[in-house]
């Protein structure tokens, strides 16, 4: 155990960091374990802002080290496997994409009572350093969406802080002003349009993130739910036939998770997936949806 960051780096035959540390202090330990020439898988969000995750990406290319955020979704082999079947054009050019990220933790306790659990509170507290259901769980919906059909080239998006029937919105020290719910009307890369969108209140769903990805020759669907299948996927081919659209249920082949990807990377070199560079691309739709929300108006991602 060390109470040093430098005295950590330093110890003998340290190859490579997870860095699990809170979000603002994400940039701070990256840099430092790039300059020490450790390899780093960093938790999400790549960091606070644009400019840290510019310095972040910047420091691992000086020091030619792997880098990796765990965006931990990607575990999911029927994700893996529809991306796979996306990219290689079994549906054809994307048209349309729907994508949803559901929890109910606001509205029931399963997971502790936000009014009174410190894990819970802070998330809905910017002064915490919360950004809100659009930071927690949105770069997980924005990273995989993307996965799957591409970067987004402009984007829509409205943001919500519902009253939660507490005085004054605050408890104790927590100012309750961090997002609950958002909606993001997007324009992809390749011409595709999509909705994406998040929420705290979603009563019945306690962690589920469905996606639809609708292309000119067929369509693939697919749901992560906390304690379901994550090998499952269907796929709808049959381009103008109509009697010959009909979904087909497909089980995935065992893909590497993310931790085995960052040692197979560090053990082996290589290309690798889920790097800085995508965890900025990420860190920028979160910024040009705040962009987009606080002047009401379609943003381009730049």
């Amino acid at each position: 155990v060390y109470d040093d960051l430098d005295a950590l780096l330093a110890h003998p035959g340290l190859e490579a960091i997870s860095n699990v540390t809170p979000d603002a202090v994400h940039a701070q330990v990256a840099i430092a374990a790039a300059r020490s020439g450790k390899h780093i898988l960093s938790e999400k969000p790549l960091a606070v802002s644009l400019e840290e995750g510019r310095r972040m990406v910047a420091a691992v290319r000086k020091a030619g080290v792997v880098n990796m955020v765990n965006f931990s979704y990607r575990d999911s082999n029927a994700l893996q496997a529809a991306a796979h079947r996306i990219r290689k054009g079994d549906i054809g050019r994307v048209m349309h994409i729907e994508s949803c990220y559901l929890q109910s933790w606001l509205t029931n306790a399963a997971w502790g009572d936000w009014r009174s659990d410190p894990r819970w509170l802070w998330r809905l507290s910017k002064k915490h350093g919360s950004f809100g259901t659009l930071g927690d769980i949105g770069c997980h919906i924005y990273d995989t969406t993307c996965f799957l059909a591409g970067p987004i080239k402009r984007l829509s998006c409205n943001l919500k802080t519902f009253d939660k029937g507490v005085k004054g919105n605050r408890i104790g020290e927590y100012r309750l002003d961090a997002n609950d719910s958002f909606v993001t009307q997007a324009e992809f890369k390749d011409g595709a349009l999509g909705v994406i969108h998040a929420s705290r209140w979603a009563s019945g769903y306690h962690n589920l993130l469905r996606y639809g990805i609708y292309g000119d020759e067929g369509s693939i669907e697919l749901r992560l739910e906390l304690g379901g299948d994550w090998d499952s996927y269907r796929i709808c081919r049959g381009k103008k036939n109509l009697e010959q659209q009909k979904w087909e249920v497909c089980r995935a082949r065992k893909y590497p998770n993310m931790y085995q990807r960052f040692v197979d990377a560090v053990r082996n070199g290589g290309e690798y997936e889920s790097d800085f560079k995508n965890g900025l691309q990420v860190q920028k739709y979160l910024y040009y949806s705040v962009l987009s929300d606080e002047e009401q108006k379609t943003v381009g991602v730049r």
